[in-house]
């Protein structure tokens, strides 16, 4: 049985999204300063700041006991069971770009479970979002995953973390090729494509170590819209912090590519 989210105002978390999704639109074809951090493909930007503060300023009012792990803040925390995982500007690489594919993504742990997710598109003014039990709509627009079998018409998303080893991505990546399935993308705005398969677009998701932050939100919108989720081991996980795992349609296509992991 679902647990009782009663606690959980929905709305509010997808006026946050919002709210930072109009900051980052007002930021977007600027040529804006860039600080690193971990590598040179990891950086922010006065958007991911700004983004992330107007986030905060409205979940922070609206649930002050909760805990707040966000890729630019941190950790804040404050002894809760709930975590707010925040990332407010997935996709800073093809921002800086100019490329208008990026989103802003919040989702909320209860213990170890995902139990809410909205991610903001800005450039389209799309929103998805999902409470555990209650489905996936983006906008007041059921979605479900598609029922595609076939994995020659299959299109998978491979999404990688900065410290995951290229060796084994190249080989990876040679490996899903080699099934014959029709594409291959790699986008850099992990949430999006979670969308995308949600709405029954994608065929399959192999997230490889990303954090947290990048598909937290994408995991329980795509599971409420009824996509399997295993990790490389074909295996139901313990929980949703678990950074090694395929999201798929759930038809044959996921056994395939479970099998070349």
């Amino acid at each position: 049985m679902p647990q009782d989210h009663s606690e959980i105002n929905l709305t509010s978390i997808i006026t946050a999204a919002q709210a930072a999704g109009k900051v980052i639109r007002g930021y977007f074809g600027q040529t804006l300063e860039i600080e690193e951090k971990s590598t040179l493909s990891d950086f922010r930007t006065k958007a991911d700041t700004e983004s992330e503060r107007a986030i905060l300023q409205i979940l922070t009012k609206e649930y002050p006991s909760f805990n707040i792990f966000s890729e630019e803040a941190g950790l804040i925390d404050k002894k809760s069971e709930h975590t707010f995982i925040i990332d407010p500007l997935d996709g800073s690489n093809n921002f800086v770009l100019g490329i208008p594919n990026f989103s802003v993504s919040i989702g909320l742990l209860k213990g170890e479970r995902a139990v809410a997710g909205v991610i903001h598109i800005p450039t389209l003014n799309h929103t998805y979002y999902a409470q555990e039990g209650q489905g996936s709509f983006m906008g007041e627009i059921p979605l479900h995953v598609n029922d595609e079998p076939n994995i020659k018409k299959a299109t998978v998303s491979y999404t990688a973390g900065y410290g995951h080893s290229q060796e084994y991505a190249e080989g990876l990546r040679h490996r899903v090729r080699q099934l014959g399935i029709k594409r291959l993308i790699e986008y850099w705005s992990p949430a999006v494509e979670y969308c995308l398969l949600a709405s029954g677009k994608l065929e399959a998701i192999i997230n490889n170590k990303n954090d947290i932050y990048d598909f937290l939100a994408g995991k329980i919108i795509a599971r409420e819209a009824g996509a399997k989720i295993t990790g490389f081991n074909g295996k139901p996980e313990q929980s949703d912090r678990g950074d090694n795992f395929l999201v798929s349609n759930g038809m044959a296509i996921h056994e395939e590519i479970l099998a070349v992991i």
